[in-house]
């Protein structure tokens, strides 16, 4: 479904550019490098502002006024070439900046404010020709607006000053004056942020950042609406937000695709698009702690894996794992889906290479989780979606060794904690499920238990299918330990392929023909024998024959 309208006013909607159209650059006389916090300790101990000339022809300086928060200042009289520099700085400074180029000292200089302030260029006919209001969040780093650093633009050309446009000199002594730019990039197009401040029945606000004194639209411009059957009805602009107004009520958890066309900002034509999201109020259990690694093997990391279990597509944005958020930004999960969330998914990924690589989620750090018991809580903003208490005697009692094997949740539907909810991986997949279905699901339970092989034939020394014997398995019991052994037709032990290995419910055991000193075995019958058995008491036996053909003997 498409929906569209055109635009007859000034708006904006800018989430990622899809391509630049055409632009138009600024030219004559503008603002290029302001150094308005120095320090006594830097190189640069004094305030200076650098003009620049990005156009062809020559400027007379003493036809502009400069403009410094309320106080004007007469521009003296200097011709400036194209593609030159000029500094004006305090007569008293003058001697200071003279090695760098072309100087103007003024005689009453305005002192530049350290946190926000204004600087113009006005023309005789006392029209702005360029107008520059700072901010010490254009710096972009927390060191460099303590002061000793300018702010340098990064696009002369370009016909407008904001936070995209200007940033900290990266030069080694602070700043560039009368000299090209160290962040100088005449391909530079900025882009504009732009947040989802609220989502109503039928209106979305915007806000945006760093303005939208920069934007226009032309007599093409269009908003269109994908995947959902409504369309902008009407838009207002205010100074530093957009509400758009739909034909219809916004559906719940159901992504919506909004994509804009023909929009100027700083000059440049772009079509830009933004997906948004209305997610409805979660309920308890809507996603559930599906698997858990408290006591990961050397080296390893801990992780826990979540499962939507509802039938909405959930939005993990402001969600959080005991007080750690899993993201700030929107991040959607579809019925059924997993998620494993680690300090460390390249780690995991190496510990157990099963692992579903695109189902990770990287976090800078989870709560702590003891080897022996701890707890791990599921939040949604500060709603409590589901909680785990785990303990190391909830993994299998006949396993030796549990470092590197998780804890997996054997039924979504059965209640968290209730008893025997939760319990060891199989260690016949690597001791975890990682990103999908957990090895303990009893969602996959058969009625009673069974053991079969794919064939009867196979030949080790071949290719292909047919070069391997698979044993198949489905167990109705809980949690089984499993045997399997390999004998000769005269009794002789082959292979003691599986020796005490949690299964899981179901799943598979490969041979590859060869005997326990890892050589391949002769031609002939021979014989398995695997038996299950569980902490609760239950045992069972299977048995049956199969032919091995070696070509080689």
């Amino acid at each position: 479904m498409l929906n569209s309208i055109k635009i007859k006013q000034k708006c904006l909607l800018i989430f990622s550019i899809l391509s630049i159209l055409d632009g138009y650059a600024q030219t004559g006389l503008v603002v290029s490098e302001l150094m308005v916090h120095p320090l006594s300790n830097a190189v640069f101990t004094n305030e200076y502002i650098e003009l620049y000339n990005n156009g062809t022809q020559v400027i007379a300086l003493e036809d502009y006024t400069l403009q410094v928060a309320n106080t004007s200042i007469r521009l003296g009289n200097y011709y400036l070439a194209p593609r030159q520099y000029i500094l004006l700085v305090a007569a008293s400074a003058a001697p200071h900046f003279e090695r760098y180029g072309n100087v103007m000292p003024i005689q009453t200089w305005r002192i530049l404010n350290n946190i926000n302030g204004t600087v113009s260029l006005l023309n005789k006919e006392q029209m702005v020709v360029d107008h520059v209001s700072y901010s010490n969040n254009w710096y972009g780093n927390p060191q460099k607006r303590n002061g000793g650093w300018s702010l340098e633009r990064i696009n002369p050309n370009l016909p407008c000053n904001n936070g995209n446009t200007w940033r900290a000199s990266e030069a080694a002594n602070g700043g560039t004056p009368a000299q090209q730019n160290s962040i100088w990039d005449e391909r530079y197009v900025p882009t504009i942020r732009l947040t989802v401040q609220e989502i109503n029945d039928e209106s979305i606000v915007f806000g945006v950042f760093p303005s939208v004194a920069d934007v226009s639209f032309g007599q093409h411009s269009e908003i269109t609406v994908e995947t959902v059957d409504l369309s902008i009805a009407r838009y207002e602009l205010g100074t530093e937000s957009l509400t758009l107004y739909t034909s219809a009520a916004l559906t719940w958890d159901t992504p919506i695709a909004i994509h804009f066309r023909d929009i100027r900002y700083c000059g440049q034509s772009q079509t830009v698009s933004i997906s948004l999201f209305r997610s409805s109020t979660s309920l308890y259990n809507d996603l559930v702690i599906n698997e858990v690694l408290f006591n990961p093997k050397v080296n390893g990391v801990d992780f826990v894996e979540l499962y939507n279990r509802s039938n909405k597509t959930i939005n993990l944005r402001g969600w959080r794992i005991g007080n750690r958020v899993i993201s700030t930004e929107d991040l959607l999960m579809e019925p059924d889906d997993y998620r494993v969330l680690s300090s460390s998914p390249q780690r995991v990924q190496e510990d157990y290479p099963n692992a579903v690589s695109e189902n990770f989620i990287a976090m800078q750090s989870l709560p702590a989780y003891p080897n022996e018991r701890g707890i791990v809580l599921l939040y949604d903003q500060q709603r409590l979606i589901d909680s785990l208490f785990y303990q190391s005697s909830m993994h299998q009692p006949f396993l030796a060794d549990v470092k590197g094997i998780s804890l997996e949740r054997q039924s979504s539907e059965e209640d968290t904690n209730s008893k025997g909810n939760f319990s060891s991986a199989s260690t016949l997949v690597g001791g975890a499920t990682p990103g999908y279905r957990n090895s303990t699901d009893v969602e996959k339970k058969v009625e009673k238990n069974s053991w079969w092989l794919d064939r009867k034939t196979f030949t080790p020394s071949g290719n292909g299918s047919e070069s391997i014997l698979v044993f198949n398995y489905a167990f109705s019991e809980r949690n089984p330990m499993l045997n399997l052994t390999i004998y000769d037709s005269n009794g002789r032990v082959v292979n003691r392929l599986i020796r005490n290995k949690s299964a899981g419910l179901a799943g598979e055991v490969i041979w590859d023909g060869r005997n326990e000193q890892g050589a391949l075995c002769p031609s002939g019958i021979y014989i398995y024998q695997s038996e299950i058995h569980t902490s609760e008491g239950h045992y069972q036996q299977f048995k049956g024959s199969f032919v091995l053909i070696n070509a080689g003997k």
